[in-house]
């Protein structure tokens, strides 16, 4: 089979590029040909299998409309030819792309990695820690939601009319976890369902023969450090944890710009910054991290939806503390797989913690059944099943008749208000340079703030990047 897939960033930036990039390499491996269309911010390739278009991570100008995106897709989907198209991540690629894809005439299927066609900042989660039922529009001004990660009535507008394209143009739905998958169905993305990751066990190679001990009372947290992970409730759950055990050791894995307050909140907190957050590690030595750990926490404020670090715990046989949250539940089973936390709530978080340190049988009994659910997510079952929906989709006969069309008109309307947006925020940019210069200010003094100036964009810029 002919199989295209389609992602908004052709490097692994995160979990949903690591997935796609083993599934092309497994799909290859059982014969079928193999294509990516993909973007990156610093370099083009193109050769027979492969589009990469340069473009920006995030630009207000094209959140509707980009000519040189939808040209190079067009292209290189006529050359290639596809008799499926698989898409992962829309975030930053127009809306009009998602018309590009409907009229090359063959069947398409989305892999639904977080809550972006849902949510403006893809956290689904009002401000004060409830989840949201989705939906860009009214609500995400009337909630207050900017307060979890910045946006304007521009992104709101572009997320609510690619959630109206992609449900018009796209034939059938997947999601990593089945709270995702139900909460599409419920908005109109149907055919919507599971269809969870894979434990990739070669990652168990990774680890020195013998393997390393386990310490008894070391807690991990290895992912970015943004906002959304909910770092700073485990931070400040750690001095409550250390007053039932004294000798436990937190180590914080990861980088982002959360790093430095969160040094800051140690600090005031009277722990060890350094011996804390260890910074950036390796994705190599991630499993040698969860071998020796007795527990990942995943303390997360926001929908998760089916993290890779949980899979990667089953095969290290590593208890998680989880947030109570979104599609959580379903990969730390309480009891079973580890212990679920209420969000935001450090003292909970403390509590569960404690509980599973103080408790040797009990942590037995979690390794145990994260070792136990490794053959229940397999790459062989995921194959299978992935296999099976592209099989049905390739022979539906009425499949392409069910699609109705994309308002253009609206697209087009949106389109020219957003460029010209874009022209006048360049040039009020421009002047304040100006204005800099003439009052003597460094070139690079920082520009105003504000609702679609440059610091908005930067903020913009982190909310879009896959996580």
């Amino acid at each position: 089979m002919r199989i295209l897939q389609v992602n908004t960033f052709a490097a692994k930036v995160g979990g949903a590029e690591i997935y796609m990039h083993h599934l092309i390499d497994e799909l290859r491996a059982r014969g079928h040909q193999v294509g990516l269309f993909a973007s990156d911010p610093n370099e083009e390739r193109r050769t027979a299998d492969e589009c990469v278009v340069q473009r920006p991570e995030w630009s207000g100008d094209s959140l509707i409309g980009d000519k040189a995106v939808v040209a190079a897709w067009k292209d290189f989907a006529d050359e290639f030819q596809p008799e499926l198209i698989h898409v992962h991540n829309l975030h930053t690629f127009p809306v009009y792309f998602v018309q590009a894809l409907a009229e090359v005439g063959v069947p398409i299927l989305q892999t639904v990695h977080d809550f972006g066609l849902l949510c403006p900042n893809s956290w689904c989660v009002w401000p004060d820690g409830r989840v949201c039922e989705g939906g860009a529009g009214q609500k995400c001004f009337e909630h207050g939601c900017e307060s979890n990660y910045p946006y304007d009535g521009r992104v709101v507008l572009s997320v609510r009319l690619r959630y109206e394209a992609v449900r018009r143009a796209i034939d059938h739905f997947v999601a990593p976890s089945y709270f995702l998958a139900e909460k599409m169905g419920e908005h109109g993305f149907q055919p919507s369902e599971g269809l969870p990751l894979w434990v990739d066990e070669s990652a168990a190679d990774k680890l020195p023969d013998p393997r390393p001990e386990r310490a008894p009372n070391r807690v991990l947290f290895v992912g970015r450090l943004v906002r959304e992970k909910g770092v700073e409730f485990l931070v400040r759950a750690w001095p409550k944890v250390l007053a039932k055990v004294p000798n436990a050791e937190l180590w914080i894995a990861g980088d982002g710009p959360e790093l430095e307050p969160l040094r800051e909140l140690a600090g005031k907190l009277g722990l060890n910054p350094e011996e804390t957050l260890r910074g950036r590690v390796p994705h190599e030595q991630v499993a040698e991290l969860m071998a020796t750990a007795t527990c990942l926490v995943l303390p997360s404020i926001w929908c998760e939806n089916s993290p890779l670090t949980t899979y990667e715990s089953y095969l290290m046989g590593l208890p998680l503390v989880a947030s109570d949250i979104a599609g959580l539940p379903e990969r730390v089973v309480e009891g079973e797989l580890g212990l679920l936390a209420r969000p935001r709530d450090p003292d909970h978080l403390a509590e569960r913690i404690v509980e599973l340190l103080s408790d040797r049988e009990l942590q037995k009994r979690l390794q145990a059944g994260c070792l136990a659910a490794v053959p229940k997510y397999s790459k062989q079952i995921h194959m299978e099943k992935l296999l099976g929906i592209y099989e049905r989709m390739t022979t539906d006969e009425v499949l392409l008749a069910k699609r109705q069309p994309i308002d253009v008109d609206v697209l087009a309307g949106a389109n020219a208000l957003f460029q010209r947006f874009g022209e006048l925020e360049r040039w009020a940019q421009d002047m304040q340079k100006h204005i800099h210069y003439l009052e003597g200010k460094p070139a690079d003094a920082p520009l105003a703030t504000g609702p679609g100036q440059g610091g908005l964009k930067g903020k913009l810029k982190r909310m879009l990047k896959p996580r």
